[in-house]
């Protein structure tokens, strides 16, 4: 058993105007057995700015614990702010933009990564989904 606790080593990022982002790992791949990448605590304090990059081979997945951010995928895409409670899905590949709220965010980030299918395994599975799909 890996048991984490709050007074785990944390990176604390600063940014220009002195806002901060703590992020505290609570697991990585090698303590898991499972498509878990990472599993990460996030603090940034008022304002502060947070970009997850994302991976071709990896999905992130956002639980908002406390406050609110702002969060963007793309310039051309539409902003969401996520509050208290909400849980957000970024698809593989998709980077993600933080702002936090007036009052900070505290979210918790899991990266998961995305099964590979080589072209024999993918030709199954649209075989089997087929043959479901002709089932009475």
């Amino acid at each position: 058993m890996i048991v984490t606790t709050d007074t785990g080593a944390a990176m604390v990022v600063l940014g220009p105007n002195g806002e901060r982002v703590r992020i505290r790992s609570l697991a990585r791949r090698s303590m898991l057995t499972s498509d878990c990448e990472a599993f990460d605590h996030l603090r940034l304090s008022p304002g502060a700015h947070h970009v997850l990059t994302g991976r071709p081979d990896a999905e992130t997945v956002l639980h908002v614990l406390r406050g609110a951010a702002v969060v963007g995928q793309l310039s051309d895409e539409t902003d969401h702010l996520a509050s208290e409670g909400d849980l957000l899905l970024a698809r593989r590949g998709r980077t993600l933009h933080l702002e936090a709220g007036p009052l900070g965010a505290e979210l918790l980030c899991l990266t998961l990564a995305v099964p590979r299918h080589n072209a024999g395994t993918r030709a199954a599975l649209a075989r089997r989904r087929a043959a479901r799909r002709d089932r009475p």
